[in-house]
């Protein structure tokens, strides 16, 4: 063969045809996809909004409102966003007051060393006074500045959704850009493919194997949901997020170098188009010098630096917050329009997941039972006095004879976990001996029984919701059943809803 020619056969290809995935995008690549593509954000990039500066937070914003026509949040991240906001308050409130006490520790200390070196030096009781003075102003400084400063970020009244800062500016600019759950049985179909990706560590979500109740569905139910917007879209994909786990990103020597390879090729063959990935203080600095946002290089730093310390992930879902989706969608494909499906109770901090209304009246109300500790609530009798409250709360004085359809969906994993890992406590509790799912389902049924003593129209017990596992399958087959009978009471018995006690028109 001389030179030049080329060898029979498949065509050749270029040094970085099929490895693109190792390219570092440039700010072109940026450009493009920050203003005609598809930016996804992840939860912990909204609820970080809650741990910044003021400064640092309005930066960030005001990057989101310029990029507002090209975002999107998958509805799980949505899902886990409000769930967890709560929390994230809790929680910058508690640092603050942490913080407050430790400033009161060393005092003693201090005092004891101050006397220590006078009575050495022989220094006079004045002078020890004057410098005892001293350290008591300097860390009254330090208290009123850490005071001072959470007052000024105006965040201590947001608990009250009306007063939150971050959501006054955070709603306009995702109105209309939440994507929708899944509908059942591809959400049952994504749970159990993500119980796989777990078992056959490949990505994203299976570092989060280990999280107690399986919370390990979310990161993958983030990422399904996202390739279904992309092929729906056609466009290539930004995924912002603070998660820096290696089931997210390809690392070299502890560092980020882009998206796993695998990630790449999965958007690529479901979408034909390509995945971008970056950390919020990175898109802080791109996005403002590209799309010539004003933003303070304090701002990044912020960013990079509270990720160190924030969570790296949030709790994805238990197995509660797995069937609570299933069943809302479940439910608003079966029932007629007529009916209104809610998620969370008739009140305010009710403990009731889905409640259905028709013309303002509640008719049925379903309970989510997932314990966290089993052996406590149920040894206690907890289970019965909680369904008690809750149906009253529900049913009211005046709630006639046709009162709501409730039912109570019980989710046993806990109960099994705690079996088979700590059998003394139930034991020594209830006097029963461990055992594998009837035993459990066995275990239960006296609690069962007050449920319906309550006033429960249906309890169905689940020995655990679908999984990868056969024996573990067919979870959702029953929650459908209650869907089914939720359908019969409420369309047929609840037919003439105008005759219900404070229906509305």
């Amino acid at each position: 063969m001389t030179e030049g020619e080329e060898l029979l056969g498949a065509p050749s290809k270029g040094l970085t045809d099929g490895f693109e995935g190792y390219l570092s995008p440039s700010d072109e690549d940026y450009r493009a996809v920050l203003t005609s593509g598809l930016v996804v954000l992840d939860t912990n990039v909204l609820l970080n909004l809650y741990r910044y500066e003021v400064r640092t937070r309005v930066d960030l914003i005001r990057v989101l409102e310029r990029l507002s026509p090209r975002l999107w949040i998958p509805h799980q991240a949505a899902d886990e966003f409000w769930r967890n906001r709560d929390q994230t308050l809790t929680n910058r409130r508690q640092s603050t007051k942490d913080a407050l006490d430790q400033l009161d520790k060393p005092t003693r200390a201090v005092d004891q060393a101050i006397a220590n070196w006078a009575r050495s030096v022989g220094l006079p009781s004045e002078r020890q006074a004057e410098i005892r003075k001293l350290h008591t102003e300097a860390i009254a400084a330090v208290r009123e500045a850490i005071s001072g400063s959470v007052e000024d970020d105006h965040l201590g009244r947001a608990r009250d959704t009306n007063e939150d800062p971050v959501l006054k500016r955070l709603i306009p600019v995702l109105e209309g850009r939440v994507g929708s759950t899944l509908p059942p049985e591809d959400y049952a179909n994504a749970l159990q493919e993500a119980d796989k990706r777990i078992a056959n560590q490949a990505p994203p979500g299976y570092k989060d194997a280990n999280k107690p109740d399986h919370r390990g569905a979310g990161d993958y139910l983030v990422w399904e949901q996202t390739l279904r917007e992309a092929v729906l879209r056609g466009t290539d994909v930004l995924l912002v997020t603070g998660d820096v786990k290696e089931d997210w990103w390809r690392k070299f020597q502890n560092t980020t170098r882009g998206p796993r390879l695998e990630l790449i090729q999965e958007l690529r063959e479901r979408a034909g188009t390509q995945l971008f990935m970056l950390q919020p203080q990175d898109l802080l600095r791109i996005a403002g010098r590209l799309l010539q946002v004003e933003v303070g290089p304090e701002s990044v730093g912020e960013i990079a630096e509270i990720a160190k310390t924030a969570p790296r992930s949030v709790e994805s879902a238990t197995n509660r917050e797995r069937i609570r989706p299933y069943l809302v969608t479940a439910l608003i494909e079966t029932l007629s329009e007529s009916f209104t499906v809610l998620t969370g109770g008739s009140g305010s901090g009710s403990a009731w997941d889905v409640t259905v209304k028709k013309q303002g009246v509640v008719v049925a109300a379903v309970w989510i039972y997932d314990p966290i500790k089993p052996f406590n609530d149920l040894a206690t009798g907890s289970v019965g006095s909680t369904g008690q409250s809750m149906t009253r709360e529900l049913f009211g004085e005046d709630a006639g004879v046709r009162r709501p359809w409730v039912a109570c969906v019980v989710d046993l994993a806990s109960l099994l976990r705690g079996l088979s890992t700590d059998a003394s406590p139930w034991s020594a509790g209830r006097g029963s001996a461990p055992g594998l799912s009837a035993d459990a389902a066995v275990i239960f049924r006296p609690h069962a029984d007050e449920l319906m003593d309550a006033g429960f129209d249906h309890i169905e017990v689940l020995s655990s919701v679908d999984s990868a596992d056969a024996v573990n399958r067919g979870g959702f087959t029953r929650i459908r059943m209650v869907v089914d009978l939720l359908k019969q009471r409420v369309e047929t018995e609840l037919d003439q809803i105008d005759d219900v006690p404070g229906a509305e028109g």
